[in-house]
């Protein structure tokens, strides 16, 4: 019993040292966590980086995506007599114009509905009347491609969207105006 009793009061007298920490022991604690907040520091930024960018790159589709879900519904009640869709292509504009059936509750314009890109503006724009609205930005091209292979009245839409980190997004749709004759 004597022997576990001078151990433990030796290891007591150590914890009782009047003298504290040793200069040694202090710097390497202070080293320590140096290292430990740097590491965690890099680890918060890049993280919070990411969700940056990935919001980011989510509004930018977003966007893109309900601007095309507009055209293709605009598009779909397009009237298809006399030829009433006229549209152009090319690698620095795209427009597409035509007469509705009928308008909307919020536009009841019916007649040259217009949706533009340029490659200075890089907006993807739609106009009814006197009114123009911006849909998207940040958009690298706008194509739109009737195609005979799937029906000669079917429409392939194609925006394609730069990311802040210049990565490319690429929407396609394709859509068929209703007839009048059913």
């Amino acid at each position: 019993m004597m022997k576990n009793q001078s151990k433990f009061n030796e290891w007591n007298s150590y914890l009782r040292n009047p003298h504290g920490f040793t200069l040694i022991e202090i710097i390497l604690a202070i080293i320590l966590l140096g290292i430990i907040g740097i590491f965690s520091t890099q680890f918060i930024t890049s993280i919070s980086q990411s969700a940056q960018q990935t919001t980011s790159q989510k509004g930018l589709v977003d966007d893109a995506k309900l601007a095309m879900e507009y055209i293709l519904r605009e598009v779909r009640v397009a009237s298809e007599n006399n030829n009433d869709i006229t549209y152009s292509s090319s690698a620095t504009s795209t427009s597409i114009t035509f007469d509705k059936f009928n308008g909307y509750t919020v536009d009841t314009n019916a007649t040259a509905i217009n949706y533009s890109w340029n490659s200075t503006t890089k907006a993807l724009t739609r106009t009814s009347g006197s009114v123009t609205t911006t849909l998207a930005t940040q958009v690298n091209s706008f194509t739109i491609v009737e195609s005979p292979a799937v029906d000669s009245d079917f429409y392939v839409f194609t925006i394609t969207l730069q990311g802040p980190n210049s990565e490319n997004f690429t929407l396609q749709s394709g859509v068929r105006p209703r007839s009048t004759t059913i």
